[in-house]
């Protein structure tokens, strides 16, 4: 579900830009303080959702779009653009070591005749998606609160504007306290030699079932397609010069 904007647009802007009294740096210093920081890079990593973006696959041997499809997508707007929901957002980061190793070996496969590039280069590092940042008031869906329980009829309701607070917070170091108690959770670990529990294996199939809720119409890439991808995105740390190209920042 798309909130519409008070002044009666149809669609968010694909590049809104974060609110300007919210001080982004002091909050991700208290998150630092909380989970800590590898090589001076957060492990967690507060976020503007317009600005993250994942690998558009696209088939050989035509030009790689690039990285221009919003890691939190929320589908297209009325101009055909993918947008991103104006929230802030949690990404955690994942360790070379964990899935640099397997990267080349999936990056290609062959769909309906054509060779197809899902995942582009192996990054030097990895953010993929974690949380998205709102509150539900019972009239962007039927949900009240943090998180929403609709099921499956509201696919993409990302609730209303919330400036990060304590509450997220309190939850980062919920989240983090287990991950420190789980001995089987090691990012910098091959993931060939992770033997998870049962405990843990739930957890994964929870996240997975949580990720193919958030399915999303992306014009001519099919089904097929998307569930390949949509479980692998990657976050870079990008900009956008004038002229429209997107680099590394």
């Amino acid at each position: 579900m798309i909130e519409k904007p008070k002044d009666g647009a149809e669609s968010w802007l694909p590049n809104s830009p974060p609110p300007s009294d919210f001080d982004r740096a002091a909050y991700q210093k208290r998150i630092d303080d909380i989970v800590g920081t590898r090589d001076g890079r957060p492990i967690i990593k507060l976020a503007w959702a317009p600005q993250e973006f994942r690998w558009m696959p696209h088939a050989l041997p035509s030009d790689p779009p690039g990285y221009v499809f919003p890691v939190f997508c929320v589908g297209r707007n009325a101009e055909g653009e993918l947008v991103a929901p104006p929230r802030w957002v949690l990404l955690q980061r994942a360790e070379p070591q964990h899935y640099a190793h397997s990267w080349e070996s999936s990056r290609y496969s062959v769909h309906e005749g054509q060779v197809w590039d899902w995942r582009g280069p192996c990054p030097p590092e990895r953010y993929t998606e974690l949380r998205a940042h709102c509150f539900h008031d019972g009239e962007c869906c039927p949900c009240h609160g943090d998180t929403c329980e609709c099921g499956p009829e509201y696919l993409h309701c990302w609730g209303r504007y919330l400036d990060p607070n304590e509450r997220l917070l309190d939850w980062i170091r919920k989240t983090n306290q287990a991950a420190q108690a789980d001995q089987d959770v090691d990012p910098n670990r091959d993931v060939r030699e992770h033997n998870a529990p049962n405990a843990q294996r739930q957890w994964v199939n929870d996240h997975q079932k949580a990720e193919e809720r958030r399915i999303i119409g992306i014009g001519d890439l099919d089904r097929e397609m998307q569930e390949f991808w949509r479980r692998k995105p990657v976050s870079m740390n990008l900009k956008k010069t004038d002229s429209g190209i997107i680099l590394l920042n």
